[in-house]
């Protein structure tokens, strides 16, 4: 972790000092401003945000909490209840939450995990980690469920795949789909397997399993026809791989493998691709051991690591630490993203965490911190994805925080730059 170094500056004018401490800082902290849109109160409305934000275009927010919901004891949860899938809408600059489903932790599944997906006709796709018919997994080896909206404001929820953790793997964690409506997953089992959906004509779903992995974090990111992009984190180490389409067969291969140490290692969060197919990441360990951004691009037919910023690099780590959520990017290029730990808002040991915007200059890849999290009333380490709307506001999740008992069970938020 670097320190600081200061320098004299006697016999300059005061405003003179004034802007050059305005240029150190402004790379540091950049000016924005945060709401709290929600608080879960660890009952009936859920506990601890577990996915991704998803948006409509009516602006609606759609997401997940892994406990709450159900105020039964689930299955040995650490809370009550098995998980919610929630919805958030806006009515005269208040925001009110409305609960889509409440997960019972049997044949339904349990621990909603992995981010959620529209179809072309609004329903709304996602996988719990536990629950299902799968009989060979201690409370099931996890779901693929959809949930259809009847037009008066309810949902209909139905389980379209219950992992058997045999030929198609167990523990599914996010979903990504292509332009037929077809949908891949993998399961992170530590030998894995990537499959796909589809759907019959009949409204049924039919599972092809695709092949074999190595194992998965959720965060797919599909690269195209007949592609798509995941990362395997490990203790320092992990890499990014794809699943491709050749001929008739489908099959994995390692694009990039981490070396750990300052190259960075253990990513938990999947890719984003840009428009000329490059791909952007964050790693969770390594770098000055608390994470870095990562970009990879192929040439020679290899593909090539850089790395876009190299976190705690700031005293303190106040410019963010442990990265473990994917970024997103806006229309300018600019990518953002969220990392558990590190900021200046709290005094925890190695932070609450922060917002980040990283933005390409003259001179390299710039992190600004939009924002830093103080646990209370804003929630702390945030470790999902960002969603960005057309005004380029940012939407989040943090799993813990808030206000209430228990330091709180988490917030969904808002971020102006």
């Amino acid at each position: 972790m670097q320190r600081s170094h200061h320098t004299s500056l006697h016999g300059l004018p005061v405003l003179l000092c004034f802007a050059v401490m305005l240029l150190f800082s402004s790379p540091l902290q950049a000016k924005a401003r945060e709401k709290v849109l929600y608080t879960f109160t660890g009952g009936t409305d859920g506990a601890s945000p577990s996915s991704s934000l998803l948006m409509d275009a009516s602006g609606h927010l759609y997401g997940t909490t892994s406990a709450g919901g159900n105020t039964n004891e689930c299955v040995g949860n650490y809370s009550q209840g098995c998980g919610v899938v929630f919805e958030l809408a806006s009515s005269n600059g208040k925001w009110q939450e409305n609960v889509l489903y409440a997960f019972q932790g049997g044949t339904d599944g349990w621990f909603p995990t992995g981010n959620l997906i529209f179809d072309a006709v609004g329903n709304i796709y996602g996988t719990t980690l536990y629950g299902g018919t799968g009989t060979n997994c201690n409370s099931g080896c996890g779901t693929v469920f959809e949930l259809s909206p009847n037009g008066d404001g309810t949902w209909t929820k139905t389980v379209i795949h219950s992992l058997q953790y045999g030929f198609d793997g167990a523990f599914p964690a996010g979903l990504t789909a292509d332009a037929s409506g077809n949908l891949y997953g993998v399961t992170t089992v530590v030998t894995g397997t990537a499959y796909e959906l589809s759907r019959s004509q009949g409204g049924t779903w039919t599972e092809t399993r695709l092949c074999s992995i190595d194992g998965a974090n959720p965060g797919l990111a599909f690269g195209g026809k007949n592609s798509f992009y995941f990362t395997e984190g490990t203790y320092a180490f992990g890499n990014v791989s794809e699943v491709k389409r050749i001929g008739r067969l489908w099959h994995e291969t390692d694009l990039y493998d981490f070396r750990g140490g300052g190259n960075g290692g253990d990513p938990k969060a999947g890719v984003v691709v840009d428009k000329n197919g490059n791909l952007y990441g964050t790693a969770m360990d390594g770098g000055n051991d608390f994470g870095i951004a990562f970009e990879l691009k192929r040439s020679a037919g290899h593909w090539k690591e850089s790395m876009l910023y190299n976190f705690c690099s700031r005293n303190n780590c106040a410019d963010g630490a442990r990265p473990q959520a994917p970024m997103v990017f806006d229309h300018a290029g600019n990518l953002y993203g969220t990392t558990g730990n590190g900021g200046t808002g709290c005094t925890f040991q190695l932070g609450c965490g922060v917002v980040f915007k990283l933005a390409h200059t003259r001179t390299g890849w710039k992190e600004a911190v939009l924002y830093s999290f103080k646990h209370e009333p804003d929630g702390a380490g945030p470790t999902e994805g960002l969603t960005l709307d057309g005004k380029g506001n940012l939407y989040g999740t943090t799993p813990v925080g808030g206000t209430g008992p228990y330091g709180g069970y988490g917030t969904v938020f808002e971020v102006t730059p």
